[in-house]
């Protein structure tokens, strides 16, 4: 045998390695990928799951901020009617009664000072 086939032998046996090793690495190389690819559809079906999930919360927030919102209306509508229920029965009942009453104390006072000046000249007399 002489150097060249020997030489020949052993870059066959070494291109034969090399071809091994590359076929290996390219057969890791799809399992990497098929394993990529199962992950990402599972990131894929979480994100998708999360993502309609938070949608409904957002729609459930958005219906609560409404009926907050509808309540608040109500309540304002409700705190003006009564503010003018209060000055109206006040203007209406309040404010005569208070004259009335008023009307009579000042009444009292005059049938005192007059039954005190009556009484005493009765005294007198």
């Amino acid at each position: 045998m002489t150097a060249w086939e020997l030489v020949t032998i052993l870059v066959a046996i070494a291109a034969m390695g090399v071809v091994i090793a590359l076929t290996h690495l390219v057969i890791r190389l799809r399992q990497v990928i098929n394993d990529l690819s199962e992950i990402t559809n599972k990131v894929r079906s979480t994100v998708e799951f999360a993502t309609d999930r938070l949608e409904r919360q957002a729609n459930d927030i958005e219906r609560e901020y409404h009926r907050v919102d509808g309540l608040l209306e109500t309540a304002e509508m409700i705190t003006s009617r009564a503010n003018f229920v209060s000055n109206l029965t006040y203007s209406i009942f309040t404010k005569p009664v208070t004259q009335v009453a008023s009307m009579l104390k000042g009444s009292l006072r005059i049938v005192k000072v007059l039954g005190v000046r009556l009484f005493r000249s009765q005294i007198k007399s």
